[in-house]
């Protein structure tokens, strides 16, 4: 099953903005995109999401989460290039 960015951002309790950020990046970049290019998050997405506002919560930046090192390899490459904060 697959949710829409609009759903994801209600079930959360943030913006679609921000998971939108969250996307650029590389922090949690969506499973899958429909045909017209829009964000689908599956149960895996839910639960990396879950892990970042646990994260965000106890006061650790978006971009410096602990789980942020392990798990932005798909964008990494892309996000990280000359960066060196990564």
């Amino acid at each position: 099953m697959s949710y829409t960015v609009g759903r994801v951002a209600g079930f959360a309790g943030v913006t679609v903005r921000t998971l939108h950020h969250y996307d650029g990046i590389g922090l949690l970049v969506p499973s899958e995109r429909s045909h017209a290019g829009h964000r689908r998050y599956n149960d895996a997405d839910l639960d990396r999401l879950q892990q970042i506002l646990f994260y965000r919560a106890l006061g650790f930046p978006s971009t410096r989460s602990p789980s942020c090192s392990t798990t932005r390899t798909r964008t990494r490459a892309r996000t990280c290039a000359g960066s060196t904060n990564c």
